[in-house]
C-alpha cells in the first residue's frame, strides 16, 4: 500500500502536505454539494409577512439564529497580521478594544469591498508566510493575487452595476447621481473571465433622494436625462441589464454566481433607548423579532424576483441572504473608530461624533466574516479548486460516427410522472482515463432501473410552439390548398441529392397530386420561395441541419431547393461518416446536416450501422457533437422520433462495463433535452447565431395506416395519435426556458393533415421485403419519412420566412 502511495504521488508529482490539503478539500466540496443541494430551493421571492423569520429549511434555518459570544474560535484572523485591511474598516488601529488557475471577483460598492477585504484576510490567514502574494489597484479593480496558485482574488467597483458618473473607485461622491440603466459593457468586460462571481447593488439606489437617468452615452449632446424621484422602475431596469448579461454570457458550466442581499443599516433606533445611530454601541440585539425599518421591501422584491427569473431562464444565482442576520449587530459598524476623510475632521469628529459615526459599513474582524454560511464555504471551495486543479487534467475528448436513421419501430412505453430535477451523482465523473467512446459494439454490463423523476406538466396542444414574429399572422395555422400553378418547387428528378429513401416518383408512386399543395397561413401569406434571396441571407455562413433522417429529409429538400441557380462547377458536396457538407463557392457558403439522432452521445451515433437492440446514452455528454456544430452560424435541430423506440440505457461513466441504468423514451429524452438547453444557454448569442428547434414530425401508422392516401386531411380540428403529448410538454417546458435563444419551428399540426405525403411502399428499402409483406402493404408502408417534393419544402419555406 505505502508503495502504491509514493507511486501515485510520483504519477502527479504532489508533495504529500498537498495531499493532505487535498482530501480535507475534498471533505469539504462533499459538504459544500450537501448543503448547497438541501438549500437549492426555487422558492426565493420575499413576503413581506415572511422577511423577519424566512425558513429555506424546516431543519436548519441559516438566516434565523443568534449572536453567540466565542472567544476562542473567533476572530478568525487579527487585524493587524491582515496586510490587505484598510483605515475605513480597522477599528481596532483607530480606538476600538481557493482556487489554483481560478479568480473570484466580488463586483458593487464598498459593502461588498468590505466583503472583499474580509475574504482577502480570511485566505492571507491560511497561506504560509513564504508564499507570494501581490495587490494591485487598476483603476476600478483591485486585484489580489498568488502566483504560486495562479489564483486571484478580485473586487470591481460598480455600485450600480450599469455604468454612472459614480464609477470612479477614489473619487464618486458627486451629485446628483447619473445612471445609465441599459449599459453595461463598460464594467463586465473587466469581470467577464471570472469563475465565481459575488454582486450586490443596493445602497446606492435606496440612499438619494432622486437620481438622473441618462438615455445616451456620457458627454454626447444628442444624450437625454431625466430626473426620477421613484427609484423602483430604473433599479429593475437596470437588474434586468445585469440579468440578460448574466443569462448571454455566463458560463453556466464554469461560473458560479452569487448575489448578496442588502445589509443593514444603523442610522438610526430607539431600540437601545435612545436615538443615537451606531454610536457608543457594544453589544448586539438579542430579540429576534427585530427588524430594521429601513429596508425597501419592494426593492427586495424586485432583487428577489430577478434572481428567481434568471433560475427561471436557466440560470442560478446563488442568493446570499445577509439581510436579518446583520440587523441584530447595531453594534459592529466603525462608528467614529475609523480613518474620515475632510477639511477640519478631527475637530468635527470631536464635536458632533454621532452625526459622523459610519453606520453602514463593518468592522474587520466582524460581521463580513459570517455573512452567510456561503462565505465560509465560498472560501472552501477556493481551495478546494486549487487542489482539484493540481489534480485534474481535462482528457482530450475523441471524435464520434454520426448520420443515418432506419431505427425499428417498436411500440412506444414513454411514461409521465413529476419534474425531473437533476442527474444522479453517478455523473459527476473525474476519472483520470481518455473518455471510452460509445459505438455499436458498447454494451451494458448490467442494467438497473433508473431512480431518479421524470415529467412535466400541462400544455395545450393546439398552442404548443405556436410563437410568431407577428401576432397577427400565425404561421403554423392554417390549411393546404391545391396549387398545381405555383407546385411543386423543384422537380423530382432534376436534384442530384435526391434520396432513394424519399424518391416517391421514381419507386412507382402513380398519383403526383401530393406535390402540388401549398401552405396557407391563417390570416397571412408565406413569403414566395426565392433561392437567390436565401443563398443572400445564407452568404459567408454555415446552415447546419442536426438530428435524425427526419432532419436529414428537411435538408435534402434544401439542397434541392437552392441547388438549381448556382452552377455545377461553382458547388459541392463532401460526405462522410460525421458530417455531410454542400458548399456554394460564390456565396461561400455552406448547407450541412450533421447525424445525431438522440442529440447527446449514443451508440446508435454510427454513420450507417445503428439499428441496434438496445439504446445507450450518455444523458450529459454533448460536446463531441456540439464541437461540430458550434461554429455554424444557423442551427436547426429536431430529436424526437428515436425516443419513441422503447427504454434507453443510461451510461453516467467514462469506463468500460459500466452498470447502466434504464429510463423510458421519455425520461431519457428529457434528459438528454437538458443537456442541450444548457448548451445553448451558455453558448448561444441570438444576435449572432439563430438556433431552430423544428417540433415533432407526425407519423401515421395507426388509424388504418397511411397507405393508399391521396388527399390531406379536411378536419382542422384533427389531431392524431402520432404526436405524444407527453413530449410535447416537457419540450415547452425546455424551450420556453430558453426565450429568444431559440426559435420554434412548429410544423407538427401543420404535418398532421397530410397523411397522403408519406413514401409508404414507394421508396427504396435497405433489406428485400418478403412476400408475406408483399401480399399486405400496409405492414411495411413508411409512414414516418416525406415524400419530396412535399411536406418538408413548406418546412423550409417556413424556415426562409423566419430567417
Amino acid at each position: 500500500m505505502k508503495n502504491e502511495k509514493l507511486a501515485f504521488i510520483k504519477t502527479w508529482k504532489i508533495q504529500p502536505k498537498l495531499l493532505q490539503l487535498v482530501s480535507l478539500a475534498l471533505l469539504a466540496l462533499v459538504a459544500v454539494s450537501i448543503h448547497l443541494t438541501r438549500n437549492n430551493s426555487p422558492e426565493n421571492l420575499i413576503q413581506e409577512n415572511s422577511l423577519k423569520t424566512r425558513v429555506e429549511n424546516p431543519r436548519c434555518d441559516l438566516f434565523s439564529g443568534t449572536w453567540v459570544y466565542d472567544n476562542f474560535s473567533n476572530p478568525i484572523y487579527k487585524e493587524r497580521k491582515c496586510l490587505f485591511m484598510e483605515d475605513d474598516f480597522a477599528c481596532e488601529t483607530f480606538g476600538r478594544k481557493d482556487l489554483k488557475g481560478k479568480r473570484l471577483v466580488y463586483v458593487g460598492d464598498s459593502l461588498n469591498r468590505n466583503l472583499y477585504k474580509s475574504m482577502l484576510c480570511m485566505v492571507d490567514s491560511f497561506l504560509p508566510a513564504t508564499t507570494k502574494r501581490t495587490l494591485k489597484l487598476n483603476g476600478n479593480l483591485y486585484n489580489f493575487r498568488s502566483p504560486e496558485h495562479n489564483a486571484s482574488i478580485d473586487f470591481y467597483w460598480s455600485p450600480l452595476l450599469v455604468e454612472s458618473n459614480a464609477d470612479n473607485a477614489e473619487s464618486h461622491s458627486v451629485w446628483p447621481r447619473v445612471a445609465r440603466i441599459k449599459s453595461i459593457e463598460n464594467h463586465s468586460r473587466n469581470w467577464n473571465d471570472a469563475d465565481i462571481l459575488v454582486f450586490d447593488s443596493f445602497v446606492w439606489w435606496a440612499g438619494p433622494l432622486y437620481m438622473n437617468i441618462l438615455w445616451g452615452s456620457f458627454g454626447s449632446p444628442e444624450s437625454v436625462e431625466k430626473r426620477v424621484t421613484k427609484k423602483l422602475l430604473p433599479y429593475e431596469i437596470a437588474l434586468r441589464t445585469w440579468s440578460n448579461w448574466v443569462e448571454m454570457n455566463v458560463n453556466r458550466t464554469k461560473t458560479k454566481l452569487f448575489f448578496v442581499g442588502p445589509t443593514a443599516y444603523h442610522e438610526g433606533t430607539t431600540i437601545w433607548g435612545a436615538d443615537h445611530r451606531c454610536f457608543g454601541l457594544k453589544e448586539p440585539v438579542f430579540d429576534e423579532t427585530f427588524w430594521r425599518s429601513f429596508m425597501s421591501y419592494d426593492m427586495m422584491r424586485i432583487l428577489e424576483s430577478t434572481i428567481k427569473d434568471l433560475e427561471q431562464r436557466g440560470v442560478k444565482v446563488e442568493y446570499i441572504n445577509i439581510t436579518q442576520m446583520s440587523s441584530y449587530r447595531g453594534d459592529a459598524h466603525p462608528a467614529t473608530n475609523r480613518m474620515f476623510w475632510g477639511v477640519d475632521i478631527e475637530r468635527r469628529l470631536k464635536n458632533d461624533p454621532m452625526h459622523f459615526a459610519d453606520c453602514l459599513h463593518w468592522c474587520l474582524p466582524g460581521v463580513p466574516d459570517k455573512k452567510k454560511t456561503h462565505f465560509p464555504l465560498i472560501a472552501l471551495v477556493f481551495f478546494v479548486f486549487i487542489a482539484l486543479t493540481v489534480l485534474y487534467n481535462e482528457s482530450n475528448i475523441q471524435g464520434i460516427h454520426t448520420d443515418d436513421d432506419n431505427g425499428d419501430r417498436r411500440p412506444s412505453t414513454l411514461q409521465g410522472g413529476s419534474s425531473l430535477k437533476s442527474a444522479p451523482a453517478q455523473n459527476l465523473n473525474l476519472s483520470k482515463k481518455s473518455p471510452v467512446g460509445l459505438d455499436k459494439f458498447s454494451k451494458c454490463a448490467s442494467t438497473v432501473s433508473y431512480g431518479g423523476r421524470r415529467g412535466v406538466s400541462g400544455v395545450n396542444k393546439a398552442v404548443f410552439g405556436g410563437r410568431t414574429e407577428v401576432e397577427s399572422c400565425n404561421l403554423f395555422s392554417g390549411k393546404w390548398v391545391f396549387d398545381n400553378i405555383s407546385y411543386p418547387l423543384y422537380n423530382e428528378s432534376d436534384c442530384p441529392y435526391m434520396s432513394d429513401q424519399l424518391a416517391c416518383g421514381k419507386h412507382g408512386r402513380p398519383d403526383l397530386r401530393y406535390q402540388f399543395w401549398r401552405w396557407q397561413p391563417q390570416g397571412c401569406n408565406l413569403k414566395r420561395w426565392d433561392a437567390r434571396e436565401m443563398w443572400e441571407k445564407l452568404r459567408g455562413k454555415r446552415l447546419m441541419f442536426v438530428g435524425d433522417s427526419l432532419n436529414r429529409g428537411q435538408w435534402i429538400s434544401m439542397l434541392c431547393l437552392l441547388q438549381s441557380v448556382i452552377p455545377s462547377d461553382k458547388r459541392s458536396i463532401t460526405p462522410n461518416s460525421e458530417l455531410t457538407i454542400f458548399r456554394a463557392e460564390d456565396y461561400n457558403a455552406t448547407v450541412e446536416f450533421l447525424w445525431a439522432p438522440l442529440v447527446v452521445e449514443s451508440n446508435s451515433d454510427d454513420a450507417v450501422e445503428h439499428r441496434l437492440s438496445e439504446r445507450i446514452i450518455r444523458p450529459n455528454s454533448i460536446l463531441r457533437h456540439s464541437s461540430k456544430w458550434e461554429q455554424a452560424d444557423i442551427l436547426v435541430f429536431n430529436s424526437y422520433l428515436w425516443w419513441r423506440q422503447g427504454p434507453v440505457k443510461l451510461l453516467w461513466s467514462n469506463e468500460k462495463n459500466i452498470i447502466c441504468q434504464e429510463i423510458s423514451g421519455l425520461g431519457g429524452m428529457e434528459l438528454a433535452m437538458e443537456s442541450w438547453a444548457d448548451w445553448v444557454a451558455t453558448h448561444v448569442d441570438p444576435l449572432k447565431k439563430k438556433v431552430f428547434f423544428v417540433t415533432m414530425s407526425p407519423t401515421h401508422q395507426n388509424e388504418g395506416n397511411c397507405y393508399d392516401e391521396k388527399e390531406p386531411i379536411n378536419d382542422k380540428n384533427y389531431w392524431g395519435s402520432g404526436s405524444d403529448l407527453p413530449t410535447m410538454r416537457m419540450l415547452e417546458k425546455i424551450l420556453t426556458r430558453l426565450g429568444s435563444k431559440v426559435s420554434v419551428l412548429n410544423i407538427t399540426q401543420l404535418s398532421e393533415y397530410r397523411k397522403d405525403g408519406h413514401p409508404t411502399i414507394y421508396r427504396k428499402f435497405w433489406e428485400a421485403v418478403g412476400p408475406e409483406k408483399l401480399a399486405n402493404p400496409s405492414s411495411y408502408s413508411d409512414c414516418t419519412h416525406w415524400c419530396l417534393p412535399g411536406v418538408p419544402d413548406v418546412w423550409n419555406e417556413l424556415l426562409f420566412q423566419l430567417l
